[in-house]
């Protein structure tokens, strides 16, 4: 109720004034989230500011608290850009999008075999791949399909994506990753989501999460290029898109390790864009299955077993606890670089 009424809303104050004063909204509501998440019941910034201090234990209090506040700005300017980015065409993509590495994936693609694009939960990923397709690249999105959640909010987060490119849902066959990337075209995923039984455990941000392997299987079974891809939302809903080609080890663990030093090294860069609730949301779901034993294919069932003490960033999994995933081996057995 109260998320579809947020949404609703936002939505009015976007149509109203916030077209016109986008960041004076973006303040606005980011306000309201923090001080929702710092005074409510259930509220989730002491968790981000305890993964703060773990990841950067050289910082101080007030420096993770501003970080906080530029996080909740960054939050938001990704919930107006699900109204703003209804409205883009070419024109307001000249005006307000940035291109970094977009030769790489130019030239990636001229070899025919596709691109599968690496999104972590960092800046807009949504904005990203809508602007990719009104570019003029055939875009294929892996999407959760939020079927649980209000019809307000499905349309808000679906709608434009669906109008703009093709968009696939977990429970799609996954045959479609593979045709599109034979037809030379780009598959959009999110190597921080849910690894599910034929995960991988991996270390991120100094704990275990367990993350998808999908990747590399696509890569092995087409021969496609990889690439990392991120979206900083900036001020004034503006964006700076950046695509960094990715050359990964053959094997799988090394791969997926590597992959994920890289996207702990863009968090501690640039920790105002890097979605610090992914970060709470796969560490809580590793401590909750480590007390279930077992490692579910539906997220929603450790979200509904998790306890509070299963979110405290302190509380840390050994390798040796963490349930065994299809993918019996895990790439946490390699030793650290650190």
């Amino acid at each position: 109720m109260f998320r579809g009424g947020y949404y609703r809303l936002v939505a009015k104050l976007y149509s109203s004034w916030g077209r016109s004063r986008p960041e004076m909204l973006v303040t606005l509501l980011a306000a309201v989230r923090s001080a929702g998440d710092t005074l409510g019941r259930n509220g989730r910034s002491r968790i981000y500011l305890g993964h703060l201090a773990r990841v950067f234990p050289d910082r101080g209090a007030p420096w993770r608290r501003k970080v906080m506040r530029e996080y909740w700005k960054t939050h938001q300017r990704a919930m107006l850009g699900l109204f703003h980015a209804s409205e883009m065409d070419l024109h307001a993509l000249e005006s307000s999008v940035e291109w970094q590495g977009r030769e790489h994936l130019d030239r990636a693609l001229s070899l025919g075999k596709g691109v599968l694009l690496l999104a972590p939960h960092f800046g807009d990923e949504r904005t990203m791949h809508i602007a990719m397709a009104l570019s003029g690249y055939g875009m294929h999105v892996l999407s959760t399909d939020y079927a649980d959640a209000p019809e307000v909010v499905r349309r808000a987060r679906l709608g434009t994506s669906l109008r703009t490119h093709h968009l696939a849902f977990p429970s799609d066959s996954p045959r479609w990753m593979y045709r599109a990337l034979e037809a030379g075209e780009i598959v959009q995923t999110a190597p921080t989501g849910y690894g599910g039984p034929h995960g991988v455990w991996v270390e991120s941000f100094g704990v275990p999460v367990l993350a998808p392997a999908t990747f590399h299987r696509l890569r092995e079974a087409t021969g496609c290029a990889l690439m990392l891809a991120y979206n900083h939302a900036l001020p004034g809903l503006t964006y700076r898109i950046c695509l960094e080609p990715l050359e990964l080890p053959v094997d799988r663990n090394e791969s997926i390790s590597v992959l994920f030093d890289r996207i702990t090294a863009l968090g501690r860069e640039f920790p105002d864009q890097y979605n610090w609730m992914n970060l709470a949301i796969r560490h809580r779901e590793t401590n909750t299955a480590v007390r279930l034993g077992f490692i579910p294919a539906d997220e929603r069932i450790l979200e509904k077993a998790s306890i509070r003490g299963d979110g405290d960033p302190r509380r840390i999994c050994e390798p040796t606890s963490l349930p065994r995933s299809r993918r019996m081996e895990s790439a946490m057995a390699r030793p650290s670089r650190e």
